[in-house]
């Protein structure tokens, strides 16, 4: 039998600046304020050029629970989106994916706010 597996995606935009978004995602230190699950899974920046961050994180967040999750930081028309995708695998995910959707809802503004 499959593991179960779930999808979780959420966006929003800022005025923020590239530089300053950027900065703030890749630091390491940076993330505990932020991140719903903050752990010490791996990231590993899949695209950044002067305009455009991709990073991917890879996490056991609790035993039995793969995440897998994207960030992306892209131009749109005068403001930046934000991106967060996450896929969630594993049989714990059936109880635990309403709670880590409330905890992950606002993301991107606790991002914002800390900048």
């Amino acid at each position: 039998m499959k593991r179960p597996l779930w999808h979780l995606r959420i966006e929003r935009t800022t005025n923020a600046p590239f530089e300053v978004v950027a900065k703030a995602l890749m630091a390491k230190d940076h993330r505990r304020r932020w991140h719903p699950r903050p752990g010490e899974s791996s990231w590993k920046v899949l695209e950044q050029s002067e305009d455009r961050l991709a990073l991917e994180a890879l996490d056991r967040p609790l035993w039995g629970v793969e995440e897998h999750a994207l960030y992306r930081v892209e131009p749109q028309g005068d403001r930046l989106l934000l991106s967060y995708h996450a896929r969630f695998k594993g049989w714990p995910v059936l109880f635990l994916m309403g709670y880590w959707h409330l905890r992950s809802h606002r993301i991107w503004e606790r991002f914002v706010e800390s900048l």
